[in-house]
């Protein structure tokens, strides 16, 4: 059996995680949760995970730095995010960024499966 791949989840909405949460941890996946963004980084590079779930409008810092702080990080950077925001405007930022996986909340579940799915080659 292959080790479960690992996913976190970078978002505030705590209701929402819990449900998308739930139902990427009965497709096998093993999913950590960060609800603050200026722990988001240490997190990721201690858990290393296969895929990254990031929210941009958060307190304290946004989805965006989040998104830039990874990608110069030398252990982190090659690791795929998944950008999901309510802001569907804020999509060409990103894109720009290299970021062309976004997901305008509320996000459908099984869009989200068939795009992590997509990002790890499955």
């Amino acid at each position: 059996m292959d080790a479960k791949k690992k996913l976190v989840i970078v978002d505030d909405d705590l209701r929402s995680v819990s449900e998308i949460k739930e139902f990427l941890e009965t497709k096998g996946y093993e999913v950590f949760h960060v609800s603050d963004g200026f722990k988001a980084l240490e997190s990721i590079k201690k858990i290393m995970p296969d895929l990254i779930l990031l929210d941009i409008i958060m307190p304290g810092v946004d989805g965006f730095t989040i998104a830039k702080q990874i990608r110069y990080d030398e252990q982190a950077k090659n690791i795929p995010i998944i950008v999901s925001s309510a802001q569907e405007g804020m999509k060409e930022l990103f894109a720009i960024e290299g970021m062309r996986d976004y997901l305008v909340k509320p996000v459908d579940k099984e869009n989200l499966l068939e795009t992590i799915q997509k990002k790890l080659g499955q």
